[in-house]
């Protein structure tokens, strides 16, 4: 099965399998650093010194966009239609939570 794969061919699959791991670690490895230059200039390591973190489901806009024709989100019993925009839920459309590791305020 293998014998007419060259050495060229499998030295193009290790590089093509060590880009593949790359690009799915860069976000943690970018986290990771951001992190550690964070605690190095005496900032809080979650929001750098912000005091509030954006919401994860509405990435800080405040309003989920129903465009997905796979999703069906129920809104007061109904099903939302494609392309209408809604609060989200999450954050209550704020788009942003405090911070909980350096923020004294209480969370709503």
């Amino acid at each position: 099965m293998f014998e007419h794969i060259t050495a060229n061919e499998i030295a193009g699959y290790g590089v093509g399998a060590l880009l593949l791991c790359a690009t799915i670690s860069a976000p943690k490895v970018d986290s990771f650093i951001a992190a550690s230059q964070r605690s190095s200039l005496g900032m809080c390591k979650r929001c750098g010194g912000l005091k509030l973190i954006a919401c994860s489901k509405c990435k800080g806009s405040g309003s989920i966009n129903g465009r997905d024709p796979f999703s069906f989100n129920p809104v007061n019993g109904v099903y939302q239609s494609k392309g209408v925009s809604i609060s989200c839920i999450k954050c209550q459309a704020r788009g942003h939570f405090c911070c909980p590791a350096c923020s004294k305020a209480p969370q709503t």
